[in-house]
């Protein structure tokens, strides 16, 4: 008996839906307390999408280097901003969201006007469906008060150099140093 009720309840698991079995669960926060987990958070409109992995430009280049493929339906959406909660943030700005809400991806729509809170991992904005974002409807205020973007964040927005090109300009360096210190020590002994 028992064992017939343990296969009735894995065959009743097993049959639901897999977005039920791995939805999404998010902690209710007001704006001001996802504000203070967020690294940004600024008002912008969606004028701009971009899949991860696509080769479009800097965009596609800067989506190449990130560590998820886009399978998972990651986007690159590049904001508007029209007004700035919390930290350094440029006019525009990308940020990586998408995937599925299992997952906890968030998605924007073109020209929507959003409050997005993200996270920096150095290299690119990120957000998703728990971190607070809140639709702003037209002439309706966001709930934190805002500045005027910076334009000097150190976003995805800022000229980066990537880590090859630093290492292969030290090597270059190097070489030239030891040559040059090569050239100068055989140019000051005297000829036999």
């Amino acid at each position: 008996m028992k064992l017939l009720l343990a296969t009735l309840f894995a065959v009743g698991l097993a049959s639901l839906p897999a977005q039920q079995v791995a939805a999404c669960s998010c902690m209710a926060a007001t704006p001001q307390e996802a504000a203070e987990w967020a690294d940004a958070v600024f008002a912008g409109t969606v004028v701009n999408e971009q899949p991860v992995g696509a080769d479009a430009g800097p965009v596609g280049a800067m989506a190449a280097t990130l560590p998820v493929p886009g399978p998972f339906g990651q986007i690159i959406y590049t904001f508007e901003v029209d007004g700035v909660a919390k930290g350094a943030v440029g006019s525009q700005v990308e940020v990586l969201a998408g995937g599925d809400g299992a997952s906890c991806g968030m998605s924007f729509g073109s020209n929507e006007r959003w409050l997005v809170f993200t996270t920096w991992d150095g290299a690119m904005h990120s957000t998703g469906l728990c971190s607070g974002n809140v639709m702003l409807e037209k002439g309706v205020e966001a709930p934190l008060p805002l500045s005027a973007p910076t334009g000097g964040d150190a976003g995805p927005d800022a000229v980066q150099i990537p880590v090859t090109v630093l290492a292969l300009l030290g090597v270059i360096g190097g070489v030239a140093a030891i040559s040059w210190l090569a050239f100068r020590r055989d140019s000051g002994s005297p000829a036999s």
